[in-house]
């Protein structure tokens, strides 16, 4: 970048949570930090995303965007801060993809993905490089976030999922419980990068899974110093897609061999989790379709093991009456229409 090196204020002292070190430390140097932000069709929203990664009290090293055969005009939609930036550019393959084209094109030692809607409060870059240089350790740091709907405020990211500071290997497999990190570059390409076959809002939790199973620690400075912007076109209630791609990654860590016995069980009950979940999907879909199988798939519920008793009623009502059914699912999404959608894209295990 073209602007003089800012040295991290002595001063600041984020306060974070970590797992505690394996042994003594030294203190080190703030490490220099490289933003990838993967784009397509989000030229009404980058420019505000990359001005707020400018516009850090910390600079980063640069800023790489990957441009993922998005057919509107980048260059035009960055405007003045295009001599700022560095673009890579490659045919349409998904944000996983995009992301990995990114991260190789970087130069710093650490990564920070930065989504094209969202934006970082100015002083992220500075709190993540104080940790880093208190902990050397540390391969990933991460911040708290603020989930905007709409542009007002919902509640803090890690407020619809703690952040844990110890048993980081078992919490990963049940949820991403911390997200848009730093991570070391090195770390990240040795893990392989990010998986091309699973879509946005999984790749990255498939890949933060193998990172920790292989030995990295995950820190949070609990400021909530990036902004998740979200709107109705940015978010989808549970899919079928969505379910497996859950059953997926945990399918292949389970296929990994770096599991221990008790996390064994864990990604088990989490794979079975899912399946009853594309179960209950397929139910309420005949349902709000008002498709003939709809009592048969609300049967299979009422009578399969591992449902929980409102679920089993609720299913024992539509085999009664669809049409009933069906009326209570309308009404529940008119009283709160982004609810659900929301805790889907939080959470990894749907309920």
């Amino acid at each position: 970048m073209d602007e003089d090196p800012v040295l991290v204020d002595a001063r600041v002292s984020p306060t974070f949570r970590a797992p505690e070190p394996q042994g003594p430390l030294q203190r080190g140097e703030p490490p220099a930090f490289s933003v990838v932000i993967p784009y397509y069709r989000g030229a009404d929203v980058i420019r505000e995303a990359v001005a707020s990664a400018l516009e850090q009290t910390l600079p980063p090293d640069g800023i790489v965007i990957c441009d993922d055969g998005s057919p509107d005009d980048l260059k035009e939609a960055l405007g003045p801060l295009l001599p700022r930036v560095r673009i890579v550019r490659k045919e349409n393959g998904g944000s996983a993809s995009a992301m990995n084209a990114a991260v190789k094109a970087a130069h710093g030692e650490f990564v920070v993905q930065l989504d094209q809607d969202d934006v970082f409060e100015p002083r992220r870059l500075e709190a993540i490089a104080a940790v880093a240089a208190a902990r050397p350790d540390l391969d990933v740091i991460a911040t708290d976030a603020v989930i905007e709907y709409e542009s007002e405020p919902v509640m803090k990211f890690s407020e619809a999922i703690p952040f844990p500071v110890d048993g980081q290997r078992r919490a990963i497999l049940v949820n991403g419980f911390f997200a848009w990190p730093a991570i070391r570059r090195s770390r990240l390409l040795a893990a392989g990068g990010y998986d091309e076959s699973l879509p946005m809002g999984y790749y990255d939790w498939e890949c933060f899974m193998r990172l920790i199973l292989d030995g990295a620690c995950v820190a949070l400075v609990e400021e909530p110093l990036y902004r998740w912007r979200l709107n109705p076109g940015s978010v989808s209630s549970a899919t079928r897609t969505g379910i497996e791609s859950v059953i997926y990654a945990l399918t292949k860590v389970l296929a990994s061999g770096k599991l221990e016995p008790a996390e064994l069980t864990i990604a088990e009950s989490a794979i079975a989790v899912q399946r009853r979940s594309l179960i209950r999907l397929d139910a309420r879909d005949a349902v709000r379709r008002g498709n003939s199988a709809a009592r048969r798939l609300s049967l299979r519920l009422a009578l399969g093991r591992g449902f929980s008793l409102p679920t089993r009623a609720k299913a024992a009502v539509t085999v009664v009456s669809p049409a009933l059914a069906r009326r209570f699912l309308d009404r529940r999404a008119e009283r709160n229409p982004a609810a659900e959608a929301l805790a889907s894209r939080l959470m990894r295990r749907p309920a």
